[in-house]
């Protein structure tokens, strides 16, 4: 092999990396996983405010549609990789954000509005359909995170 053709298929190899990078990039957050992630979630924080054979039925159907998505969108891919601390600290980041924005939510649907803690507009509902509609706001913002993260070489810490 001459240095060209060595030239040549490192810059294939860079090539194929960009492409896989963009692929990885492309699967992140589609808009409809989005949605059904943002109808899961709002099931198990609305959950929180139901009496117990309903609290557990609606927590259940909630995380397991929540965790069926990311399921779906993780193994779904054609390309596998094992994410990186960053990345993972960009997912932490967005859960413990949901989690902030649902519990101020509810302390101000109790002492701003009077909202009660218990049926069917309570707290949780109100503060689970608020933590849902952050989180489909968020996502851009994640995905643009993910995206600079991914293409910063290997994106490996």
């Amino acid at each position: 092999m001459n240095p060209r053709d060595a030239q040549l298929a490192l810059d294939n190899i860079r090539s194929y990396q960009d492409v896989t990078r963009e692929e990885i990039v492309r699967r992140l957050f589609p808009l409809p996983h989005v949605l059904l992630s943002a109808l899961g979630l709002f099931a198990t924080f609305a959950s929180t405010d139901l009496e117990n054979p309903w609290r557990t039925v609606a927590l259940v159907i909630g995380l397991g549609l929540y965790t069926g998505v990311w399921i779906m969108c993780t193994y779904s891919n054609s390309v596998q990789r094992k994410p990186s601390r960053r990345e993972l600290g960009v997912y932490l980041a967005l859960s413990a954000s949901l989690l902030v924005v649902f519990s101020i939510t509810r302390i101000a649907a109790f002492s701003l509005f009077g909202i009660p803690a218990h049926g069917l507009l309570s707290q949780g509902v109100v503060a689970g359909a608020v933590a849902a509609l952050t989180y489909v706001a968020l996502t851009p913002l994640a995905r643009r995170a993910m995206r600079r993260i991914i293409h910063q070489g290997d994106g490996r810490d």
